[in-house]
């Protein structure tokens, strides 16, 4: 790791700038042990352990296996109360004020539901400011500890500092006992930073995984059944508890949670939820929320022991019809299934159906990629201001334009090119995209082409993905934008080129914009080049009912290396972003002549459309 990147992380700590003392470090990603003084209601000794009253704060980990957060408030209660808090201001929320899209709120409700109604764990959900809400159940409940699993992403964590610390303002939960588990990672995330270097993250991958290899993996918890579940802590009929509580949040009976469609209209300022979710099947897989489905789906991957051994992610395809995935991912975000089960079912393929040696958990395997969510995590867990470019020691300084006209164009599937408008229309109706396909419409947004902040996109995704994940998006969307972590700015992903390799037909473009059901293959990836009678006949007329190129391609990305050139040198000077005049070069092209010398363009320009 460099000595400059170390010292802009201590400047940045020096100058105030990233807050050092939040209650239980929670904000802390260093947490350099000879700054930190626990106060004695957080650290219980073996002879203090007797059974209390308590409330389990359930967020990610929405499962009953491998779950050491609950197994250890059911193992060491009295009384429990399991609670979901919802905050309608911003629903499932990882950034601050970014509620979840319509597709990952649902999936989440499902999960909540099957633990509820399916499988019979008696979980109160509430919707009301988690501020109010936690500390009022708590004095409700005479609870004196509290249970939850940690979440790593920065914002969360900040607003769990800010939760906690009022639950310990109040009179009646001073002294309430608070047990967090980072059990969300293969890891517990400090465990990680002791023994890395000045505790900050590796920059690299391989740094990552040789820390990685030398750790020992924790045996997994037992599944709970329901009659593990200690008491609640209330009656349920006691109507004064009830009122109190009602003052304070609204509780979800069983008969709207059968229904997440409705509680999403009724009670979170979702609209038109059913339209939204209309085609959230199309992908191939159904991404129904809940743990049954996540455990179901893990065991007929792991079945296809030959495919688990040769998987090499970069050899999946970004426009298949069907996801050429594990699909695994939104449930091991929402932790409806445990990283750790995956991790070990995976070795168990390895180790004994595919019968070959472990492979080494290189980058490109699917133990490689739990890896990389692992290092992704770690990374995004200690940088200050990670979402950010400002302030954040990992970025590079880029002068990025501000154009909303251009990121609705290519939010809503509006850029003229129809392998972006696929990708981008399918990320909006089934809240899932390939990884490739993640970086084709990044790198298109960002250096690639319309030079828009990587912040913008990141922000889009963390709405609509159903797998959004704080620190893997950020992550991304800076290598993307080549911000960060990846600095080969002259390797372009091409609108046209990238996704000829793999469907040269266009059947993907066929699927998501069924308007170029019937248009030619030659001109699918780039229709302004059909001649007027084609588009006619086949229904789609570039700049009538589908719009003509927003930039070009062969000439803005040419530009845009320029740019990008200019802001690294400007940076390792120590100059100011330089402000270069913007290439918009928008194509009009209303003839077969314009179309024609498009083509001599494209031909003379094809050196810039080299991609990974």
């Amino acid at each position: 790791m460099s000595t400059s990147y170390q010292a802009r992380v201590r400047r940045l700590y020096e100058t105030g700038q990233f807050c050092r003392s939040v209650t239980n470090a929670m904000m802390n990603p260093y947490n350099q042990k000879k700054s930190i003084k626990k106060s004695s209601r957080d650290t219980v000794t073996d002879a203090d352990e007797t059974k209390h009253r308590s409330v389990y704060w359930f967020r990610n980990a929405l499962r009953l296996h491998d779950n050491p957060s609950l197994s250890d408030a059911c193992d060491k209660s009295s009384h429990l109360l399991p609670v979901f808090i919802i905050d309608p201001s911003a629903p499932f929320a990882q950034s601050h004020d970014l509620g979840a899209g319509a597709i990952r709120a649902n999936f989440i409700l499902e999960s909540i539901r099957e633990l509820k109604l399916e499988k019979n764990i008696d979980i109160m959900v509430a919707v009301g400011d988690p501020k109010q809400v936690l500390p009022t159940i708590l004095r409700a409940t005479k609870s004196s500890h509290l249970y939850y699993e940690q979440d790593p992403a920065a914002p969360v964590r900040a607003q769990d500092a800010a939760i906690l610390q009022h639950v310990r303002q109040q009179e009646a939960t001073t002294s309430v006992t608070i047990r967090a588990h980072s059990t969300h990672t293969l890891h517990p995330l400090e465990s990680y930073v002791q023994r890395c270097k000045d505790h900050v993250a590796p920059s690299q991958f391989e740094g990552f995984r040789k820390i990685f290899v030398k750790m020992k993996l924790r045996d997994e918890v037992p599944p709970l059944t329901p009659d593990a579940f200690p008491p609640l802590p209330w009656d349920k009929n006691d109507s004064k508890m009830l009122q109190e509580l009602k003052e304070h949040m609204t509780l979800l009976t069983d008969e709207e949670l059968a229904d997440p469609v409705s509680v999403m209209e009724k009670h979170l300022g979702y609209t038109d939820v059913k339209a939204a979710l209309a085609h959230r099947h199309k992908a191939g897989l159904n991404f129904c929320g809940g743990e049954k489905a996540a455990l179901k789906l893990l065991e007929q991957q792991m079945a296809r022991a030959d495919w688990v051994g040769k998987f090499e992610k970069p050899n999946t395809l970004p426009n298949a019809l069907k996801v050429d995935t594990t699909g695994l991912s939104p449930y091991v975000k929402h932790g409806c299934l445990s990283a750790l089960r995956f991790y070990n079912e995976l070795t168990k393929v390895y180790t004994t159906k595919y019968k070959q040696k472990l492979p080494e958990p290189l980058q490109v395997t699917l133990h490689g990629q739990l890896l990389w969510r692992e290092f992704n995590t770690l990374t995004g867990y200690t940088t200050p201001n990670f979402e950010h470019m400002l302030n954040n020691p990992v970025a590079r300084q880029i002068p990025w334009d501000n154009d909303p006209e251009l990121l609705a164009a290519w939010r809503n599937s509006r850029t003229g090119y129809p392998f972006i408008d696929a990708i981008m229309t399918q990320l909006r109706e089934t809240g899932w995209i390939h990884h490739l396909a993640r970086h084709a419409v990044a790198c298109f947004l960002t250096r690639g082409d319309l030079w828009q902040s990587w912040e913008q996109g990141a922000a889009v995704f963390e709405e609509l993905l159903i797998d959004a994940d704080w620190s893997i998006n950020n992550f991304n969307w800076q290598w993307l934008s080549c911000t960060a972590h990846f600095y080969q700015y002259f390797r372009c992903y091409s609108p046209v080129a990238f996704g000829k390799k793999t469907d040269p037909e266009g059947n993907y473009i066929r699927k998501w914009l069924p308007q170029f059901k019937r248009f030619p293959a030659k001109f699918i990836y780039e229709p302004w080049k059909a001649p007027l009678a084609t588009q006619q006949n086949c229904g789609v007329i570039v700049g009538e009912n589908y719009p003509h190129p927003i930039v070009e391609h062969t000439v803005i990305s040419k530009s845009n290396m320029s740019r990008m050139k200019e802001a690294y040198a400007a940076q390792a000077d120590g100059r100011d972003m330089p402000e270069v005049p913007r290439m918009r070069n928008q194509v009009t092209l209303t003839s077969d002549e314009d179309a024609g010398n498009a083509r001599k363009r494209h031909k003379a320009s094809r050196y810039v459309d080299e991609t990974h």
